[in-house]
């Protein structure tokens, strides 16, 4: 496979479009276009402004076709981070919870004083 197929193919995983690719990316939708129909061949500042946006892009994978398309330790680091938002987010939840539920004490006593004064 060639590297503007590579390219292409890219374009298609991480994004819903070329204009979506280009404005990531900074690479013109002309170009974007003319490397997809093999009018022009990749350049070197091509492979680097994509490399530079997305960065979990393997880059032997983009200019020689070998390995994975995204490396995999990225992923794991990815994993990570959603764990981690996961963990801030059920944190969250529970401190509102127990905030509700201290509310909901207090509304009780003072509906109890109401009925009783």
């Amino acid at each position: 496979m060639s590297i503007n197929k590579r390219v292409v193919q890219l374009i298609e995983k991480t994004s819903v479009s070329k204009a979506a690719f280009s404005e990531a990316t900074g690479i013109s939708t002309v170009i974007l276009s003319h490397i997809s129909s093999g009018r022009n061949k990749v350049s070197l500042t091509t492979v680097e402004q994509i490399l530079k946006a997305f960065n979990n892009v393997n880059a032997k994978w983009l200019i020689f076709g070998q390995g994975s398309m995204f490396e995999s330790k990225d992923n794991s680091n990815k994993f990570d981070e959603l764990d981690q938002q996961i963990k801030r987010l059920k944190n969250n939840v529970e401190l509102q919870h127990n905030q509700l539920n201290e509310q909901v004490v207090l509304l009780q006593k003072l509906l109890l004083k109401l009925k009783e004064g």
